[in-house]
This record gives C-alpha cells, sequence and structure tokens, in this order.
C-alpha cells in the first residue's frame, strides 16, 4: 500500500487525468472515447469498398487465427473502416462478408509482434455464399512509427551467441550496442541493456515481455527476464515510436513476443555445445606464445559449454477433464545452460620458515636478502627515525601476535616453485580451478478463449544464474574469496484479458509482475564467528553482520571476502486499457500504473578489512625500498596498516510510483492519410526510502555548529558555513527532490499513402525517461578506520585484539545535522532536479519493391533536454583565488600549496579524516568555501545535459521468398552531448561527440534455405538417398560493422590546436602497435615554460598537440573529439544447417555456427594509454592487450522438431 502525501497526489491526479482525457473525445465527437496498452499484439485495420471505390459501412471483417480457430470480429464504420486489435502474432485469414456481395477471403495472412498492417478489401458484386479467394501482402501504411520486426524463423536461425534474442536489436538501423560484446549471454543482465537507440542516452530504453515491463533498477536499468530463444514468437525494436501508449525510454522500446499454443502440438528439443579444440586462439595468448588451454595433472583443459532445453506448445489436454481444443492452450519452454572456464593461477602464500617468524631465507631472484626490521626499535637519530632489523631476520615467537597465528591456519602450504620469481613468490599453483556458470530457464504460458468477444492468457517465468569463481586460491573453509555465488534470480509473471463489448469497444487489462534479485557473496565465510580468531566480544558485538573478515596482505593472497550484496528489484504494473471505432477514427486510451521497489543490501565491509603492508617492517617507515619490509611479518606482528575500517551500512529500501493517462487517436483523413496524435502525461514520484534514510540539498548559508567547537583563542572569530540537510526533517519533504508534475508529452505522426508502392512517413514525439537515482544517505552509514599509529606511521601499534580502541563508530542519521560527514566529500543531490525528456522525429519513404522487397530512407533526429550532470566545483575555491596559484595567469602554485594552521585539529566530529589528525591544512584547501569538507563535495542530478543526434538510414528488407529472408541497414549519423564542465569553477560546458556516436554503421542478416532437393527448384526429383544429403541445407549469417568510439581525451593534458593533425595517418605502422596520435606532448612547469618530453622529442616532434598543464589551471580541452576514434568494431557470424526429415512432420536439425568467423580480433572497447607522461601515450599495445570480442568459437547444434 503507498504511503505518503506525495503517492496520494500522484494517484488522485492520475485518475482525474485519466477521467478527463477519457471524457473529452466522448463531449466532442457525441461517442465514447478509446484505448490499448503497451501493446504486444497485432492489429489489422483496412476500409472496404465496393467495386466502383466507394466506402461500405456494416460489412462484417473476421480474422480467424489458423493456429488455434481463435475468431475476432469488427464491422465497418459510415467510413467504410475497421479495425480488429489484440491478435496473437500469427497467420490468419481475414474474411468479409456483406448482403449483396461476394464473400471476400485473404489466406495466410502473416501478422506481427506490434504490427498494425493495413488491409484494404474491394468486394465484388453477387451473392454471399460465393467467395473471391485472394492472396493479400498486408504492409503498415498507417502508423508513422519506426523499427525492425524480427519473425520467428530469423529469431531461431539467425547465429545468435549465447542464443539471447534481446541481442537481435543490434540488427537494426540507428541502434548501437555499447556493451561488451564477450557478456552477451541471457544472464548478463547488466550488460546486455547498453543500448542507445537514435540517439538517446545509453541504458535508457524500455524492455517489455508481452507487453508487460522487464526493467530493473539494479545496475541502472538492467533487463529483468530473458526467455530462450525458442519460446519467443517475435521480437520487436522500436526506434522511432508516436503513439502515446509508450513511455519512459530515451530512444527506443524493446518489445518480445512469447509462442502462445496451437490446435496440434508441436515442439522442440536441441543441446549446442562448444568445446575448446573448434575455437580459436586469443590473439593475445597467440602472441605470447601461449595455447588456448591449460595444462593441469599432464591434461589439456578448455573452456566448454552446454546450452540444452525443450520446448512444446499445443491445446491442455487432460484426458477426460479437459479438452482444449479450440480454447484453451498452453506453451512451456526450459532451458539450461553450463559454461566452464579454467583459471588455474599461481598465488604466494607464506611457507613454512615465514610461519614461525624466519625470514632468514627471504631473498629477491638476485639473491638479496630482505631485511625485517623491528618497529619497535623506532627512535629519532638526528632528523631521521631509524629502526633496528630483527636478529637474523627471525621474529622472536613470543613476538607473533596471537590471532595471527590462528588466521594462519588457513592459509594452505605452498606446493611449488615459479622460475624467474622471487624464491617466496608465486608458490602455491591452483588449478584447474574452473569458473563456472550455470543457468536454469524456464516460461509457462496459457492463454484461453470464453468466446469469440473474450479471451485471457497468464504467463510465469522463472530464471536463476550461479557462478562460481575462486579468486585467492583458498578452495575450502571460511578464508575463501570470489563469487561464491554470484546469483541472478528472476521471477516474472503477467496476466492479460480482452474483452469486446461489440465489434467498436473492446477493453484490455493488463497486471503484471516481475522480480529481479542479484546476490554476491561467498556463503562459506557468511555466520562466521570471529572472536573464534581471538577478537574481543565486545568488539564483535559491536558488528551488524557476521562473516569472516577481509585480510589483505601486500604480495600475498587475501583470506576471506569481507563483503557482500543482495539487490532486488519488484516492478508491479497495471494497465486497463480501451478501444474504441468511431467514424474514421481508432481512439484508444488507457491508464498505466507501476510500483517500483528496490532494496540495496550492500555491506561494505561489516566485520572488518584488516590490511597489513610493507611499512610497518620496512627500514623508513615513510620510504619503501625493494630490500627491507614484508607484509606477512607485519602481519605476524599484528601490525595492522591504517587503511583497514569497519563498516555499519544501511540496507535501505527504496520506492517509486509511477502513474501514465495517456489517449491516441488514429485518424484516417481520406484513403491515403492517417494521422496517428496522442498524448501522455506521466507522473513519476520521487524515490522515497522506507524509513526516511534521505538527504535533501545542501545548505550553503546557515553557520555550521561545528564552528563553536573550533579553538577560538587560535582562531579568533572563524566560522564556517553549509553542510547536508535531511529529507523530512524540519519541515523539508520527505523526497530528495520536488516532485515533478509537467511531463505531457504530445505525439504526432502521419503515414501518406503516395501510390500503393509508396509511403511517406514522419512524426515528432516528446518523452520522458525512466529515473533511477536513489539520491543519497549521507549519515546513515559510517566507516571506522583501523587505529594503527599514535605518531603518524613511525610506531605501529599492536592491537589488532581489537583494532578500534573508542568501539565501532554507528550511524548518527540526520542527529549531527550540518556536522554531518564533516572532513570528507559527500555527495547530493539537486533539489530541483527534473526527470530528462527527449524530442523524437522522422521523415522518411518506404517503397514497396519487386521481390517481396521493401527499401526506405529516412531522416531521423532527436533532442534531450534536462540530461543529468554532476558538478563537482561546488566546494572549490572562486576563480579569482585560483588564478593567484595559476601560471597561465600569472599566479604561483606554491602559493596555493603553503601549509597554514588548521582549524579543525583535534575538532569533534572530524574523526577519522586528516582534517583532525593534522596541524596543518593547504591555503587552497582552506580558501574552499566549506573548508569543514574536502574537494570531493559533488552536486549530482544537474538538468544542464543535452544531446544532439542527426541520422540518415537506410533499410532494405526481404521477405521470405524463395526461401531467402534478407534485411540490410546503413546508418550515417553524428551525436554530440553536453554534459558536465571542462573547468568546474569556471564552469566552462563540455561539449563533445558523444561516447555513442558512431558516424558509420552497417547491419546484413539472413537466412537461405538453399534451392536444392525435393520439391526445390534444383534437383528436385533425386532419389530420397541423394535427398538426404543434398537437400535440406540452409546458412543463415549476421555481419554488423560501426566505426570507432571517440577516444576519452585524458584528464591531465589539453588537447593542443591542430586537432586534426595530432591524428596519426598510419596507426598501424608499427607491428604490434596501434597509434591513435603523433606523440608531441610538452609538459609545462610551474614556471609556466612549456618543454618537450623527452619521449616526443626522441620521436621528432617540434611543437605539440598536447599539454600536461600544472595544478591549480583550467582545463580547456572537450572530453573527446571527432577525429581521434578508438578502432572499428565487426562482427561476422554464420549458421549452417541441415534438416533431416523424420516421420510424421518430424525432423532433425544439425547444425555448425561460426561466431567471428574471420577470426578478427577486434579493439573496439580497448582506450588507448591515457598518460602523457609515459612513452606509450596514445597505443594500444596488442601484445599486453586483450581483443574486445571472442576469437572465432564454433558450436555444434543438433534440434529435433515435431
Amino acid at each position: 500500500m503507498m504511503t505518503g502525501i506525495g503517492d496520494h497526489r500522484l494517484f488522485f491526479a492520475a485518475f482525474a487525468a485519466f477521467a478527463f482525457f477519457v471524457a473529452m473525445p466522448a463531449v466532442a465527437i457525441g461517442a465514447p472515447t478509446a484505448a490499448a496498452s503497451q501493446e504486444f499484439r497485432a492489429t489489422i485495420a483496412g476500409t472496404v469498398t465496393d467495386p466502383s471505390g466507394l466506402v461500405l459501412p456494416g460489412a462484417t471483417v473476421t480474422a480467424l487465427n489458423l493456429q488455434t480457430n481463435e475468431t475476432a470480429t469488427s464491422v465497418t464504420t459510415d467510413a467504410g473502416l475497421y479495425t480488429i486489435p489484440f491478435l496473437s502474432p500469427g497467420r490468419y485469414t481475414i474474411v468479409v462478408e456483406l448482403s449483396g456481395f461476394k464473400s471476400y477471403t485473404s489466406s495466410e495472412v502473416q501478422l506481427s509482434v506490434g504490427q498494425t498492417a493495413t488491409l484494404n478489401v474491394r468486394m465484388q458484386l453477387g451473392d454471399l455464399a460465393e467467395t473471391v479467394m485472394v492472396l493479400a501482402e498486408v504492409g503498415e501504411t498507417s502508423k508513422a512509427d519506426r523499427g525492425m520486426v524480427m519473425d520467428n524463423t530469423r529469431v531461431t536461425e539467425l547465429p545468435l551467441n549465447a542464443r539471447n534474442p534481446f541481442m537481435l536489436a543490434t540488427l537494426s538501423a540507428g541502434v548501437q550496442f555499447n556493451g561488451n560484446p564477450i557478456y552477451w549471454r541471457p544472464f548478463d543482465n547488466g550488460a546486455i541493456a547498453d543500448w542507445s537507440v537514435n540517439g538517446g542516452k545509453n541504458r535508457n530504453n524500455e524492455f517489455l515481455l508481452d507487453g508487460a515491463p522487464n526493467n530493473s533498477i539494479q545496475g541502472g536499468n538492467n533487463i529483468a527476464y530473458v526467455p530462450p530463444v525458442d519460446a519467443v514468437q517475435e521480437f520487436k525494436i522500436m526506434t522511432s515510436t508516436y503513439d502515446a501508449q509508450y513511455g519512459r525510454t530515451a530512444g527506443g522500446i524493446i518489445n518480445v513476443s512469447l509462442k502462445s499454443g496451437s490446435n496440434s502440438f508441436h515442439g522442440s528439443a536441441w543441446e549446442f555445445a562448444r568445446r575448446w579444440r573448434l575455437d580459436a586462439n586469443t590473439a593475445l595468448q597467440t602472441t605470447q606464445g601461449q595455447p588456448r588451454f591449460s595444462v593441469v595433472d599432464g591434461k589439456k583443459l578448455g573452456h566448454f559449454l552446454d546450452q540444452y532445453g525443450f520446448q512444446v506448445d499445443g491445446p491442455l489436454m487432460v484426458p477426460g477433464l479437459v479438452d482444449g481444443r479450440n480454447k484453451t492452450f498452453f506453451m512451456f519452454t526450459f532451458e539450461g545452460y553450463r559454461e566452464g572456464t579454467p583459471n588455474p593461477a599461481t598465488r604466494t602464500v607464506p611457507d613454512e620458515r615465514q610461519r614461525t617468524g624466519d625470514f632468514s631465507q627471504l631473498r629477491d631472484r638476485n639473491g638479496n636478502l630482505i631485511v625485517i626490521y623491528d618497529p619497535a626499535t623506532g627512535r629519532q637519530l638526528g632528523s631521521q627515525w631509524v629502526r633496528d632489523p630483527f636478529p637474523n631476520n627471525i621474529i622472536p615467537a613470543s613476538r607473533i601476535h596471537p590471532i595471527a597465528k590462528k588466521l594462519l591456519s588457513y592459509y594452505p602450504l605452498p606446493n611449488t616453485q615459479t622460475p624467474d620469481s622471487d624464491p617466496w613468490r608465486n608458490n602455491l599453483f591452483q588449478g584447474p580451478n574452473i569458473a563456472r556458470d550455470d543457468f536454469f530457464n524456464w516460461v509457462a504460458k496459457v492463454d484461453h478463449v470464453f468466446s469469440s468477444k473474450s479471451k485471457m492468457f497468464v504467463r510465469y517465468a522463472w530464471n536463476r544464474r550461479q557462478e562460481h569463481r575462486n579468486t585467492n586460491g583458498i578452495e575450502t573453509g571460511p578464508a575463501q574469496s570470489g563469487p561464491l555465488p554470484l546469483e541472478r534470480i528472476n521471477y516474472t509473471g503477467v496476466f492479460d484479458y480482452v474483452r469486446s463489448f461489440s465489434p467498436t469497444f473492446l477493453l484490455n487489462v493488463r497486471a503484471s509482475a516481475n522480480r529481479y534479485n542479484e546476490l554476491n557473496r561467498t556463503d562459506a565465510g557468511m555466520g562466521f564467528d570471529v572472536t573464534e580468531l581471538g577478537f574481543q566480544r565486545s568488539l564483535v558485538d559491536q558488528f551488524n553482520v557476521k562473516m569472516f573478515p577481509y585480510v589483505d596482505l601486500s604480495d600475498y593472497t587475501r583470506l576471506g571476502r569481507g563483503d557482500f550484496s543482495e539487490e532486488p528489484t519488484t516492478v508491479v504494473s497495471l494497465q486497463p486499457n480501451l478501444t474504441w471505432l468511431q467514424g474514421r477514427h481508432t481512439l484508444r486510451a488507457g491508464l498505466e500504473v507501476r510500483r517500483t521497489l528496490y532494496e540495496r543490501l550492500v555491506s561494505g565491509n561489516p566485520s572488518m578489512r584488516l590490511n597489513f603492508r610493507r611499512g610497518a617492517t620496512q627500514r623508513d617507515f615513510q620510504q619503501a625500498d625493494a630490500l627491507s619490509g614484508n607484509a606477512f611479518a607485519s602481519f605476524l606482528l599484528g601490525a595492522a596498516d591504517s587503511s583497514g575500517l569497519v563498516d555499519v551500512n544501511i540496507f535501505p529500501e527504496y520506492t517509486w510510483n509511477y502513474a501514465a493517462p495517456w489517449i491516441q487517436d488514429d485518424w484516417k483523413i481520406g484513403n491515403r492519410l492517417t494521422l496517428n496524435l496522442g498524448v501522455r502525461w506521466d507522473f513519476n514520484s520521487p524515490v522515497r526510502e522506507a524509513q526516511n534514510r534521505l538527504n535533501y540539498g545542501f545548505d550553503s548559508t546557515a553557520i555550521n555548529p561545528v564552528s563553536a567547537l573550533i579553538d577560538q583563542r587560535a582562531f579568533p572569530g572563524y566560522q564556517v558555513r553549509g553542510g547536508i540537510q535531511f529529507a523530512g526533517v524540519d519541515g523539508r519533504p520527505d523526497t530528495p527532490y520536488a516532485f515533478d508534475t509537467n511531463n505531457v508529452q504530445p505525439r504526432a505522426g502521419f503515414a501518406y499513402k503516395l501510390s500503393e508502392r509508396t509511403v511517406i512517413k514522419g512524426g515528432v514525439g516528446r518523452y520522458f525517461m525512466n529515473p533511477t537515482n536513489t539520491g543519497y544517505n549521507e549519515g546513515f552509514s559510517v566507516q571506522t578506520p583501523v587505529v594503527a599509529s599514535l605518531d603518524g606511521g613511525r610506531t605501529p601499534l599492536v592491537n589488532l585484539s581489537n583494532p578500534f580502541p573508542d568501539g565501532v563508530r554507528q550511524p548518527a542519521g540526520s542527529a549531527n545535522g550540518l556536522m554531518t560527514a564533516l572532513g570528507t566529500g559527500p555527495d547530493f543531490a539537486n533539489p530541483s532536479y527534473q526527470v530528462p525528456y527527449v524530442y523524437q522525429f522522422s521523415l522518411g519513404v518506404e517503397r514497396q519493391l519487386p521481390w517481396r522487397t521493401t527499401a526506405e530512407i529516412s531522416y531521423v533526429g532527436s533532442r534531450t533536454y534536462q540530461d543529468t550532470n554532476t558538478w563537482t566545483g561546488f566546494n572549490e575555491p572562486s576563480l579569482a583565488f585560483r588564478n593567484l596559484c595559476d601560471v597561465t595567469a600569472g599566479g604561483n602554485a606554491n602559493y596555493c600549496n603553503e601549509r597554514v594552521p588548521n582549524p579543525f585539529y583535534q575538532v569533534p566530529g572530524f574523526e577519522g579524516t586528516t582534517r583532525f589528525t593534522s596541524t596543518t591544512i593547504s591555503r587552497y584547501d582552506l580558501a574552499r568555501p566549506f573548508p569543514q569538507f574536502t574537494g570531493g563535495v559533488t552536486q549530482q542530478l544537474l538538468n544542464e545535459g543535452r544531446i544532439w543526434y542527426d541520422s540518415a538510414q537506410v533499410v532494405v528488407s526481404k521477405r521470405t521468398s524463395s526461401g531467402l529472408t534478407l534485411n540490410g541497414t546503413y546508418t550515417f549519423s553524428k551525436m554530440i552531448e553536453q554534459n558536465g564542465y571542462n573547468d568546474a569553477i569556471a564552469r566552462t560546458v563540455q561539449k563533445s561527440p558523444a561516447a555513442a556516436d558512431r558516424p558509420h554503421r552497417v547491419t546484413i542478416s539472413g537466412v537461405y534455405l538453399l534451392p536444392f532437393g525435393h520439391s526445390k527448384r534444383f534437383l528436385g526429383r533425386i532419389p530420397g538417398p541423394l535427398d538426404a544429403i543434398i537437400g535440406g541445407w540452409e546458412v543463415a549469417g549476421l555481419y554488423v560493422y560501426n566505426s570507432g568510439q571517440p577516444w576519452d581525451l585524458p584528464t591531465t593534458g589539453n588537447l593542443f590546436y591542430k586537432v586534426k593533425d595530432a591524428r596519426n595517418p598510419n596507426p598501424a605502422a608499427r607491428p604490434g602497435i596501434i597509434q591513435a596520435v603523433l606523440p608531441c606532448v610538452a609538459q609545462m612547469g610551474n614556471d609556466g615554460v612549456l618543454r618537450m618530453l623527452a619521449y616526443s622529442t626522441a620521436a621528432g616532434c617540434t611543437e605539440p598537440y598536447f599539454i600536461v598543464q600544472p595544478s591549480f589551471t583550467g582545463r580547456r580541452s572537450n572530453a573527446r573529439d571527432d577525429d581521434i576514434r578508438r578502432p572499428s568494431f565487426h562482427q561476422f557470424d554464420v549458421n549452417f544447417a541441415k534438416s533431416v526429415p523424420l516421420r510424421n512432420g518430424q525432423r532433425l536439425q544439425l547444425r555448425v555456427e561460426a561466431f567471428n568467423l574471420l577470426n578478427k580480433p577486434m579493439y573496439s572497447t580497448r582506450n588507448y594509454a591515457n598518460n602523457p607522461l609515459n612513452s606509450d601515450f596514445g597505443q594500444i599495445n596488442l601484445s599486453a592487450t586483450e581483443q574486445s570480442n571472442f576469437p572465432r568459437n564454433v558450436q555444434l547444434g543438433i534440434k529435433f522438431l515435431w
């Protein structure tokens, strides 16, 4: 049940608006209005005329589903128009009847997901008992929407890496996948959501399954549930949609329709397998002379994958009880996935001598002794702090801490020695150490037809992914580490009901719920009582979770994992909708309501993170050297490092409520022109947290109460202003930002039939995005650092039994008010945040060509407004002050670096920060407007971002004929974004090519049944044995190319003038190196003089294209430049299949699929080396860089179909 004033306001406003929108057309037209939801089913519509072209009212139009015998009926209006919505994708016969005319029958009409098909009928005079049979093609000539439909043939026959149907979206014009091409698996829910559609912001798309929401807040708008390929009837991506029923997207809508049963039993069973012996080696391993397999105990081990399952559908039959033919149908699909990749690893553990404190044999690879110094002997000697080494490099047994002894028992003993390594390193071989993924996925669907006037379906699906991957070499007990397991679990269900009150008035109600949960933990360490290691009970009782601690030793493998997470998202949706046919208007109206709950259980390190470093046992506590100190020696002494900590985190529960009334009028003006007019109004409530644990902006004017605690004798009259505020406190709203209620979205499109073969389409629409931000919780979680020393590290404290002598800090919540987060850099949300929105627009021409081919050329664009950005300059000094230190403005950097007395030293509220422990502070830090905080104070969710997108798109599609289905696209585009600032202090806006900008993109896909064998064009009369060899062959493939991503320019250097000259004209001139830019870099000193770097001079550079600036200078270059891009991307996958007919319509299909057939390594996701001070600047070193894509993988498959 929803609570809070905002929730009631949301629903009162939504329902009032809905009633207004529903009533208004009734008043205007004098008839009831209309509706439909985020529809995945098809609609067929058209005009019925007599032989002379005059419209015929009162004609009965019936659509008969050839799989289920289900019928749906409409009657033509006074304008001769009919519309039949809510038709499941599939094959239909359309019958038109009117007294005085022959009956019209069009058979084998194929309807696709989300399609509004047009079938115009010209009746012939005659007796109704006579029938005119036609085989008609239906087109989509009454909608301005753009997109791509993948029918069942292409869904199941195209080579899909990991068999994930959502990845078919990459074949559509205007669609850019920005994720890692390696992670396409159906359980890579976050990686496969990285889409930018027609310039829309990445990861801001709407995913629908049978018309129901299929998004998850976790990960920033993940895809929740991915169905098995063989359960999918059709797949559609809508890239430009001017229908008001759709919303919550910045670009595209991906709509997947699942299969339904029919009057006949059908099904399939399959196994797809990959084995390393069939795969090519990676380019990196080939370069390094490494094989594509690992050898463990003399056995060759490599990658393996099995994907198996079955699908069955038909009438629901229970002998003697239920005969579902013509009324009740079912579909059930199960798929399993098993993948393993050996990850043998060599790690470092303490040897038997070291375990007793004996480091007498601790030497480097050159035989030099590494000396262990006794921190207890530290003393001041002149200007230096000195320590004495342990005699004979042995720590006495009496000095070994008892807790270290207990922890030591969890380390395995060494089992190997690695050549060319320090003798004490790399001594534990772990193999085969198989990283394993297990994934189980099933979906069930039941359709029931009550009568020709009402029907329903229910669908329920579940899947679960488990990854087990050890990362520390400890394979048993609570000290294991890694995702053991990482789980992703989905539950999703939908109920859908359609009722036809008359041939012109229909109701559709859809209710759905889905729950996506991601869990990452190490089960073996959960519930562990830390007192078993010797820690004090009084300490352990302060932890909020029981688990094995995280113990990290430099140069050694770690013990334990120390953290866990669980992040479930639950989305409940209700969509009541109406459809009403009135004259030349097809009116639809509806309301979409969603409630989203996101629980974020991210523990941090709730049971301690203990870090041990060399510093406690090295010669100089401030200066590391290779021949002194050892982290394990520090561990034995119990001398933990100050970087250790314990977290006490809250586990917030966030809620969003959403309601959107909408109305759509598809108005057919004459026989040629159709207008699609609509409006949607989104009501997005701000996020709420169940216990009101949220911040509300930053008060920059109030005097911070910590001012009263500052030593006024040393700093007379000194005060500081500003601090974090809290939602729901002191009369503030219980949300982090205001309710944005002006999200009205007009939509307008048109389709003009220029001729029987040519249609002009265009439109414009406004869309509001799906907000997923959760606000901030400063003050409700807290870290307590390890107290490692009381004298700045000179003398380590041996207090391992209780490394938190002052206790574990507990969150104060809002109790500290403006004194919250002192000495740190808190983030806060913009209280005036508004939901970003996008204008989408397009204009194109579609032409029907011979051979069932359609060609389309269009201009497509979008403009994004109010996009979110971040301001890191909120707590930076003024530009005038920085100029005092900016050498380019005549300043002196030393002025800002100078240390001055610290007014916050030892002031309560700053504990655990450098503001508390340091007697001095830099002049620059003290000049901050809020010096009680660091420079990390960041204002989030500003609405200053913009995106511009313009493109020309060409699509050529050939529907199946002569066994060939083909689709090709070309997109020529430009995408520019304005986001953030080049100079946060001067607030100079950054505007450059967007990360998703790809000027050129080409896709080709197709399925071809080779014309050889029985009943085919060639060799159609060959004998059966020969036909078994020659006939039944099929080839399917897909090719994708796109330009490279713009290079993210370094933040430490400014792109100088002559940008085009900086681009290397021959980036592949050096073997094994891709050199994007000429290495011409100069560094500016604090004296303002530019000096070419040595490697630049050696390369023959005489002038810089990049300048490395000193501190306190402003950046002047943009984040990216159009002329410098990462390598382009190519993908070529094929499927060769052979079908063998069996008895009674059964067949066996044998498949050989090759992904990356040409074995071309891609580096499209790899950035060039970005540090201009290094000689590899602007390079990708192929001998040290993993490729972005898979090497060629061959997959063998077998399917049994009936």
